[in-house]
Order: C-alpha cells, then structure tokens, then sequence
C-alpha cells in the first residue's frame, strides 16, 4: 500500500480534490433541497472507477501475468467494467425530474460526475496499454482499444436502454446472451442498437484521443508507467 501511495502520489492528489468537489456538489444539493436527486451518481461513480482498480491491482501485481488463466480472467473482469465508466454520461437523461430552478446546477454535478468517470475508464485503457506494449506491437494495440471502444458504447446501450448490467453476466446470463444474440442476428431489425454503437463510439475515440493529448501535455508523473 505505501509503494502504491508514492508512485500514484500525483494523480492520487489530483483525484482527491476533483472528487471532494464532486462530493460537495452533491452533498450541497441535498442539504439544501432535502431531496436525494444525484445520490445515484455516487454508485456509478464507483462502478467506474473498478476498471482503473483492476488496472493498477495488475501493475503492483506483476505475478498475475505469469498465470495465463489469471491473466485472461482479470482481463475479462476489467472490460466487463469499462462501460461503466461512459454509461455515467447517460445520466444526463435524469435531468427530466430536475426541478428547473436546479437544471443548470444538476446538469453541473452530473457532468462533474461523469468527467472524472471517463476519466477513470481512459485512464485504465491508457495504463493498461502501457503494461502490454512490450508484448503487443502497437498497431495491434490500437485495433485492440478502438474494438475495446466500440464494446464500450455496445455495453453502454445495453445498461442503459436495455437495462442489464455488469452483474448480469453471472446473475442473468441466458437473457444477457439471448438478448445479444438477437441483435446480432438481425442488425436491420436493431438498427438503433447499432446506430447508437457506432456514434456513442466515434464520440469515445475523439474524447479519448483528446484524452491522450492531455495527458502527454501534463507529463507523466506516475513511475509505475
């Protein structure tokens, strides 16, 4: 734990204050309206950071990629995850219960949310790459995390107009799969389900694209990566 508190030293500080703000956002908002409306985000926010969690329990955990079983699982676990990170945008829709005299302010504490929960998701992608580089060559790398986007947006579909999510794999898995199968299987009759695929995923490749600027701008402070 100390090893990890030292090398992720500088973004552990930075997410701190990001989430104390986010945090007294919400809390400001309750106090005042005595209305829970946003408690839902504090849920998803920790649904989203589980794949940045399994990302840095692989780096300080380097054994694992000696098991490939272990490997593999803690893989399948972590994509399973990663829609939750962008599904946190999608709450934008419960802004249709907000009173509107708090619109504006419900709009600011949702996005607040769903920013450092993108964050969250890119950052592992980010992380996660850079522990695979030396074992795959970059253009299969860049194949891998543009398929991994388009999964993310496919997931976001299915938690949010569907409603199934990450638990559903063990809890409801014959629905699950039926329910893709389906999609699959008739793509015109879906369409929307595609539609929604393809533009929730552009919209993912450019914020993450973005994402990669950014980071390359601030510097690399974490010596794990």
């Amino acid at each position: 734990m100390k090893e990890f508190i030292l090398t992720k030293y500088a973004t552990l500080k930075y997410l701190f204050i990001a989430l104390l703000v986010c945090f007294l956002l919400l809390v400001f908002r309750i106090k005042t309206t005595h209305d829970t409306f946003g408690l839902f985000l504090v849920w998803n926010l920790f649904l989203a950071f589980i794949p940045l969690g399994i990302v840095w329990f692989m780096q300080f955990n380097k054994k694992l990629f000696l098991n490939p079983i272990k490997k593999i699982l803690t893989l399948v676990l972590w994509l399973l995850f990663l829609p939750n990170a962008p599904y946190v945008l999608t709450d934008l829709i419960h802004l249709s219960y907000s009173p509107s005299q708090w619109f504006i302010y419900d709009a600011m504490v949702i996005l607040a949310f769903a920013g450092i929960s993108l964050y969250f998701g890119f950052q592992s992608i980010l992380e996660l790459r850079r522990l695979l580089k030396n074992k795959i060559n970059k253009k299969l790398l860049n194949i891998a995390t543009l398929s991994i986007l388009v999964l993310c947006g496919f997931g976001v579909y299915l938690g949010r107009v569907v409603r199934f999510n990450s638990w559903d794999l063990v809890t409801n898995p014959f629905e699950l799969f039926t329910t893709i199968f389906q999609f699959l299987i008739n793509p015109i009759e879906h369409k929307l389900v595609w539609l929604f695929t393809l533009v929730f995923e552009i919209f993912l490749n450019a914020a993450f694209y973005i994402f990669q600027l950014w980071h390359n701008s601030i510097g690399n402070y974490d010596t794990t990566q």
